[in-house]
């Protein structure tokens, strides 16, 4: 027959230490994975809010040369249509 013996104070101590060394090891790599993520997910929402920016830009100015409006801007910069379209919508 075994006996069974109970933990010490020196025992629970180790264990106690060994518990929170992993838990701080284990919290530091969950935190290095959760900002990268986090990183790429912010990096993801600009760039796809710059892409339809963008697009959303293209379509206005495209639509001014096809109605021979072409006092225009993207992003705020005045821009001149080609010296073909200018001649173009002259002769229309």
């Amino acid at each position: 027959m075994t006996s069974v013996t109970a933990l010490d104070s020196t025992q629970i101590t180790k264990i106690g230490v060994g518990a929170i060394i992993a838990l701080v090891v284990v919290g530091f790599v969950l935190s290095l994975i959760i900002t990268a993520i986090v990183g790429r997910v912010i990096i993801a929402v600009v760039v796809v809010a710059l892409g339809i920016l963008v697009w959303q830009q293209r379509t206005v100015i495209e639509d001014h040369v096809k109605k021979c409006q072409l006092d225009m801007s993207f992003l705020g910069i005045h821009v001149n249509a080609p010296e073909h379209v200018q001649q173009a919508c002259n002769l229309q």
